[in-house]
């Protein structure tokens, strides 16, 4: 299964490691795993100024100005269609 990002952007589900709110991520609390993130990975910015989402795999950081709910939604749908995950 694949998520679309955006730009023509999918990435396999399997590889996700965490979709959250950009302003959470951001926030005080979390700002060391997110700089230590950011040193370690690739960042590929599909949103601009409009970062919505940051979408974190194994090798890669993404941001996107699509919502957490719809990037969630997206990969869920696949599952819902085949009655779960197997």
């Amino acid at each position: 299964m694949y998520v679309f990002l955006e730009e023509k952007i999918l990435i396999p589900s399997k590889e996700i490691l965490l979709i959250i709110d950009y302003i959470h991520i951001t926030n005080e609390e979390n700002r060391g795993f997110y700089r230590e993130q950011l040193e370690k990975k690739e960042v590929i910015d599909l949103a601009g100024e409009s970062k919505k989402t940051v979408v974190i795999t194994d090798n890669k950081i993404y941001f996107s100005s699509y919502g957490t709910q719809t990037l969630m939604s997206r990969g869920n749908e696949y599952f819902n269609i085949i009655g779960g995950r197997k």
